[in-house]
């Protein structure tokens, strides 16, 4: 077993994972690396807050064992909806009938017709209503003489009338009338905006009567398996037809859908009525449906899971005649159902500490499941999280360490256990890392692991962690040591941010420097339960001294960087994003043709946690150097070797310029090798090393500037070429000479508008602080073109950037 140590790459979620929408999935193909990695061929996997059942599947495609415990019934369901035998054509004459029966159903009829805009018939369906404060202002329409294509209107006076009356609708079958549990995810103006502290409130009345038939019908279903897959339909229906749904703004182009895209409870003035009806027929059948999802399962797992339930009846079943074991089990009872030390491997997205109330919002659906199964009705008592008023922090801290203890317990002395966790309040984060230490566990790695879709958790935040994900790996301890120093913690928090921004080499945004210094606070052990201060104010004590700070108008945070960058950079030759640049381009010519996800595959290895670049820029610097086709990236060879030649020839014209001046000329180690007319441009330089430079810091510093020109043993000219680099980097190279030393950037013609829009204020700065001027690519032809240059012709082209 070799350890990961570095962030993977996610995959595109297969079918079987769009089944049933759950808060915060995981990414699949990256859990069963790790689970595969250190879960041996006939060795057993625990998932003790399983979730969305995820890890379980995985764990069988890798062959593995998995017991998938949770206190939300929601994963039961999940499990054994999943591992039912799908049969096209018993499901299809199943929802048939009940489609059928709702379509002719007369009040149906009555409060989802409407006339349609195009033959006039009064059977057209609607499809869905947009309401704005109260009012229906848009439908969607579906009649026969549009061939079965949908378009939207405004409605006419017997749509609203219609929608007016249908909130008096008399239900004839059993609906969830269940009153809201004690939660503040229940806020009383969303009580308000719905009208009542009540389930069924969450639907209009009319969706309610579609629902509670569809649901009565799927009751009557006497075949397990098939009841098991109707209610899965079922469940994909209900939260797409709530009050809870907006309208997608015009440029989504997306007029005929709609999500419940928060994690939370809200309902907004602007709401998207859908059909109840159509939505059961989709979740049913097409993309995304009960078909493509529990049809795939055999293919992707290879088998369908053999399936071990337990509960008190039978919790001291020890058999291993499973592929996946699982129950609604609390961990502070997990030990009556695992043996002490005999779980190989624990990989496990614990609560957040409240982040994501993800027994409330399961809810939604355990209202109506409960009624299908009483093992579903949720016990929303034992759940381990905070809310605010009725379970704080400290019952949270002291009810994870105990289900940890008993992770402790079932795990084996050589095993891991590895959390994901995400919160943006250190005080979550202290609970759970003293959690983890009190119950004996130390942490080995912490790897700061992105992800490709932004999960509910990681919200918008600016100064907090960021939108993926902390993969938190950690063996049985000895011992537990907690280091309580303040002062000790505060020195510490400062030197690791300097040694992150250094390592980067370019200002930081403080979301990233957040970022990196809490992976590295979560492994120095130490206990900020007391420390009334957090990372920002401590780092803040030192800006003027050590730290400059400038506006960054993205929701990353302000950008940090040195006061005095020369004392603390520890590599000066490149910034962070130019050394990904470079790399990405190594690659390209290395394999010509590449996936995102190969590129990403590499990046993320060379540069790991608080260097890992985000996927976005990754994506943007391979439109710069490549072509897309067919999920490829292909180099484009030709075009970018004649972008780097023009890098070259430029440096032979400003060796020739410089020499006509009178200097003696230096060309950067970096480039010295390459080759312009067919000569390398070693030879076009006068000095190819800095002897006289006895600083061996400011030597390699310089040494990586594109050309100098010295006189006398003084360098009086350092000269950038940027090409299609990044403007900062050279600037930060140059920038710590004299300022006798004049300082000269090269740019070419057509990036000229893009470099005076520039506005980044520490690049702006700093240009003007350090005495630069530019000069455009026109601007050296010219001067090489003269039989004589002075200096004064030099300043007669060079440019200062104007605020």
């Amino acid at each position: 077993m070799k350890d990961i140590d570095y962030a993977l790459v996610e995959e595109v979620r297969p079918p079987i994972y769009t089944a049933m929408k759950y808060w915060g999935k995981k990414p699949h193909n990256i859990w069963r690396e790790y689970i595969k990695n250190y879960t041996p061929k006939d060795g057993l996997y625990l998932d003790p807050f399983a979730g969305s059942a995820m890890s379980a599947f995985e764990a069988v495609k890798a062959g593995r064992k998995a017991i998938a415990f949770d206190l939300n019934p929601l994963t039961t369901f999940t499990i054994e909806v999943l591992c039912t035998k799908f049969d096209k054509k018993k499901f299809e004459e199943a929802v048939g009938p009940i489609v059928e029966a709702i379509s002719n159903d007369k009040i149906y009829k009555k409060y989802f017709s409407t006339k349609c805009r195009h033959c006039g018939s009064e059977t057209a369906v609607a499809q869905h209503y947009k309401w704005a404060t109260k009012e229906i202002y848009e439908m969607g329409i579906l009649c026969d003489c549009n061939l079965e294509e949908k378009y939207l209107s405004k409605p006419n006076k017997n749509d609203i009338l219609k929608a007016k009356e249908s909130e008096q609708l008399e239900l004839k079958n059993w609906f969830p009338d269940v009153s809201f549990h004690r939660s503040p995810s229940f806020s009383g103006s969303f009580v308000r905006a719905i009208g009542g502290a009540n389930f069924s409130k969450i639907w209009t009345r009319r969706n309610l009567y579609v629902l509670s038939e569809i649901f009565h019908r799927i009751l009557k279903t006497e075949d397990n398996a098939l009841r098991l897959q109707l209610l899965l339909g079922f469940i994909k229906t209900l939260h797409l037809c709530t009050r809870m749904c907006v309208p997608r703004r015009e440029g989504a182009d997306r007029a005929f859908s709609t999500s419940w895209g928060r994690s939370a409870y809200i309902c907004a003035d602007r709401q998207m009525e859908m059909n109840p009806l159509f939505l059961f027929r989709g979740s049913c059948f097409g993309k995304q449906s009960v078909e493509s999802s529990i049809s795939s399962v055999e293919k992707y797992l290879g088998k369908i899971p053999r399936l071990m339930y337990v509960d008190k009846s039978n919790k001291s079943n020890r058999s291993n005649t499973f592929d996946i074991k699982y129950g609604i089990i609390d961990v502070n009872k997990i030990t009556d159902y695992v043996s002490e030390n005999s779980i190989d491997f624990i990989m496990t997205d614990p609560p957040y500490g409240g982040l994501v109330q993800y027994f409330d919002l399961s809810a939604l659906w355990l209202v109506w499941l409960m009624k299908a199964d009483s093992r579903y009705e949720p016990r929303f008592e034992n759940e381990i999280t905070i809310k605010r008023g009725i379970q704080e922090l400290p019952v949270y801290q002291r009810l994870f360490e105990n289900g940890l203890k008993n992770l402790y317990k079932v795990l084996k002395p050589s095993g891991k256990i590895v959390f994901t966790f995400h919160n943006k309040d250190i005080k979550i984060w202290n609970a759970f890392l003293k959690a983890i230490m009190l119950a004996g566990f130390k942490i080995e790695k912490v790897i700061h692991q992105q992800n490709r879709r932004t999960g509910e958790s990681n919200v918008a935040n600016p100064y907090g962690t960021s939108a993926n994900d902390f993969y938190i790996r950690c063996i049985k301890a000895e011992s537990v040591d907690f280091k309580t120093d303040e002062g000790e913690f505060e020195h510490f928090i400062v030197q690791k941010a300097i040694s992150l921004i250094a390592q980067r080499n370019e200002p930081t945004p403080f979301q990233i420097l957040f970022n990196g210094l809490l992976a590295e606070m979560s492994t120095a052990g130490f206990d900020i339960k007391d420390f009334d201060k957090n990372i920002e104010s401590i780092l803040s004590k030192h800006i003027g001294m050590i730290f400059r700070t400038t506006d960054n108008t993205g929701k990353a945070g302000n950008y940090w960087w040195f006061s005095n960058p020369e004392q603390y950079i520890s590599q000066p030759d490149k910034m962070l994003s130019e050394r990904v640049e470079e790399t990405i381009i190594a690659i390209l010519r290395r394999r010509v043709s590449v996936s995102l996800d190969e590129v990403l595959a590499e990046i993320y290895i060379k540069y790991p946690n608080g260097l890992t670049p985000d996927v976005k820029s990754v994506d943007k610097i391979l439109r710069r150097y490549a072509n897309r086709s067919g999920g490829k990236w292909t180099y484009k060879g030709e075009e970018m070797e004649k972008e780097f030649t023009k890098h070259t020839e430029m440096l032979a014209f400003l060796a020739k310029v410089g020499r006509k001046v009178g200097y003696r000329i230096f060309i950067g180690k970096r480039e010295q090798p390459e080759s312009y007319n067919a000569k390398a441009l070693a030879e076009l330089a006068d000095i190819t090393t800095l002897d006289f430079v006895t600083d061996k810091l400011r030597k390699a510093r310089l040494e990586m500037v594109d050309m100098l020109w010295i006189k006398d043993g003084t360098i009086d000219y350092a000269l950038e070429v940027e090409h299609s680099t990044n403007f900062t980097s050279g600037v930060q190279r140059v920038s710590n000479l004299d300022d006798h030393t004049k300082k000269l950037m090269i740019i070419p013609d057509e990036r000229t508008a893009e470099f005076t829009a520039l506005r980044d204020p520490l690049f702006v700065d700093n240009f003007i602080r350090y005495n630069w001027k530019y000069l455009s690519y026109s601007d050296i032809e010219r001067l090489k073109s003269l039989q004589s240059i002075t200096p004064e012709d030099i300043n007669t082209y060079a440019k200062e950037i104007k605020l």
